[in-house]
C-alpha cells in the first residue's frame, strides 16, 4: 500500500482526549514523570480495556519495521550492536535534490539506518511524521552527532523545534529515542535508578480440607532495583534526550558528567549486575534547553538555572536553534492545516512581527511555530477568522500591553 493511500487518522487517548498514533509513546512523553500522576501502558490497558493502543498508520509502520528486520542481510553483533542498512541523506529526510543536502563536492551523503531491534526498544521507535520539514544544516549537525557518537546540546527559544528535530531524525534513522523531561524536582534516582517495593503475584500449592493439593495465587511484596531512564538507554543503545537540561538542579546534571565523557555509568547503590553500566555501542547522549547554561538573558525562562560551565563543556557539539525562515514556516503551516498559501503567508508575517518586537524589547512574549499552527487551525474553525484564531492561540495569554501591540500587528496583516 502506498503511503498516500494509508489511513493516517489518529486514535484518542482516554487519559486526556489528545489524538495520537501511539498510546505508549504518548504516555512515555507526558505521563512518565515519577513526581506526578504516573501512567504505564499496563495501567492504561487495565483501566481502558477496550481502547486501542495504536492507530492503523502506527500498526502499518510497526509491520514495516518487522519486515525490514526479517529481510535484513546484516548480522547483529553478539555484543548487542544493532545491524545497519545504508541510505542517502537527501532521500531519508525527504529533501529532494537540494544542493545543500549533499556534500561540498555535490555527492550524496550516506547515512546509517538501524534494523533488527530488540523487543525492549521497539516501543521507543518514534513514528515518522511525513509532513515534518527539516532544516538542512541543522539536520546535518544532528545526524553527524548520531553517526559519529558525539554528545549534542541544542538550545534556543521555546517552539523552535529542538527536541522534535532530534525525535524525527531518530524516527527516520530508526534509532530508539528516550526523551526525559527535567524540572527542579528531578532527582538523581529518577535518572540512575532506585530500590522500590514491588508487589508480585506468586502461585503456590495448598492442601485443602480433603487433602487435595490446590493451586492458588497470592501477592507478596519485595524490594527490587528499578533502573533509571539513563541506565536503560545505555544498556539498550537508545538516543537519550535530556530535555529542558537547564531546568535541572546542578547536582542532577553532575550525575551525567562521566557519561558525557564516554565513561561507564557507576551506580553505587545498585546490585552488582547494575553497579557499572558500560554504554551500548549505539547509545547516544543529546540534550536541549532554552539557555546555553549561562543563565536566562531574556527573563522568559525563570525556571532555568545557571549551570556549572564544566557541565556544558563536555558536549562535543553545541548549536543554537533559531526560528525557521518564513518560506519554510509557511510550508509547514500549510501542511499541518488546510490554510491556503496567502493566509499562511500573512500568519507567518504576524509571527515574525511579534518575534522581531520581542528581540527589540518592545514585547515581553514571543510565539512559536506550534502556536501559529494552532492559530491557523482555530481561525479555520471560525470560518476563516484568523484574528480570532490568533487571540485564542496566542495573544490572550499576553499581558494587556503586549496583547494590544500584538493585536495591532494582527489587524494590520490579517484585518
Amino acid at each position: 500500500m502506498e503511503d498516500a493511500e494509508l489511513d493516517r487518522s489518529r486514535i484518542v487517548c482516554q487519559i486526556d482526549g489528545v489524538e495520537v498514533h501511539s498510546i505508549s509513546n504518548h504516555i512515555k512523553k507526558n505521563y512518565s514523570d515519577p513526581t506526578k500522576d504516573l501512567w504505564t501502558v499496563e495501567r492504561y490497558k487495565t483501566e481502558y480495556p477496550d481502547a486501542p493502543l495504536y492507530s492503523k498508520y502506527a500498526l502499518h509502520l510497526i509491520a514495516e519495521e518487522r519486515k525490514r528486520s526479517a529481510v535484513s542481510t546484516a548480522s547483529a553483533d553478539p555484543t548487542g550492536t544493532k545491524s545497519r542498512a545504508k541510505g542517502l541523506f537527501h532521500e531519508v529526510f525527504s529533501m529532494g535534490n537540494a544542493k545543500a543536502a549533499k556534500s561540498s563536492l555535490g555527492n550524496p551523503i550516506e547515512v546509517s539506518i538501524l534494523a533488527n531491534h530488540q523487543p525492549e526498544v521497539v516501543p521507543y521507535l518514534e513514528l515518522v511524521d511525513p509532513d515534518y520539514v527539516f532544516n538542512i544544516d541543522l539536520t546535518k549537525t544532528v545526524m553527524m552527532a548520531l553517526e559519529l557518537g558525539k554528545t549534542l546540546y541544542l538550545w534556543g527559544y521555546h517552539g523552535t523545534g529542538k527536541s522534535s528535530l532530534i525525535e524525527q531524525v531518530c524516527a527516520r534513522l530508526r534509532r530508539p529515542y528516550m526523551r526525559v523531561q527535567h524540572t527542579r524536582d528531578t532527582e538523581e534516582a529518577h535518572i540512575l535508578g532506585q530500590w522500590v517495593v514491588a508487589t508480585k503475584e506468586v502461585e503456590e500449592e495448598v492442601m485443602d480440607k480433603d487433602g487435595v493439593l490446590q493451586k492458588t495465587k497470592r501477592y507478596i511484596s519485595q524490594t527490587e532495583y528499578q533502573l533509571g531512564q539513563l541506565a536503560q538507554a545505555m544498556i539498550h543503545g537508545m538516543v537519550y534526550c535530556a530535555d529542558e537540561y537547564d531546568y535541572a538542579m546542578p547536582g542532577v546534571i553532575a550525575a551525567y558528567q562521566a557519561v558525557l565523557e564516554g565513561k561507564p555509568l557507576v551506580i553505587k547503590d545498585a546490585p552488582a549486575e547494575y553497579r557499572v553500566i558500560k554504554p551500548h555501542p549505539e547509545f547516544r547522549f543529546t540534550a536541549t534547553g532554552n539557555t546555553n547554561g549561562t543563565g536566562d538573558e531574556t527573563g522568559l525562562y525563570q525556571g532555568t538555572i545557571m549551570q556549572n560551565a564544566a557541565a556544558y563543556s563536555r558536549f562535543a557539539i553545541t548549536e543554537e536553534v533559531t526560528y525557521m525562515d518564513a518560506a519554510t514556516e509557511q510550508s509547514i503551516l500549510m501542511s499541518k492545516t488546510s490554510v491556503d498559501e496567502e493566509d499562511a503567508s500573512r500568519i507567518v508575517q504576524f509571527g515574525n512581527a511579534v518575534r522581531d518586537a520581542f528581540k527589540k524589547g518592545e514585547l515581553t512574549m514571543t510565539c512559536s511555530p506550534r502556536e501559529l499552527i494552532n492559530a491557523a487551525d482555530n481561525g479555520l474553525n471560525f470560518g476563516g477568522d484568523f484574528i480570532r484564531g490568533i487571540k485564542l492561540a496566542i495573544t490572550n495569554r499576553f499581558s494587556r500591553v503586549d496583547k494590544a501591540v500584538a493585536e495591532q500587528f494582527a489587524q494590520r496583516l490579517l484585518g
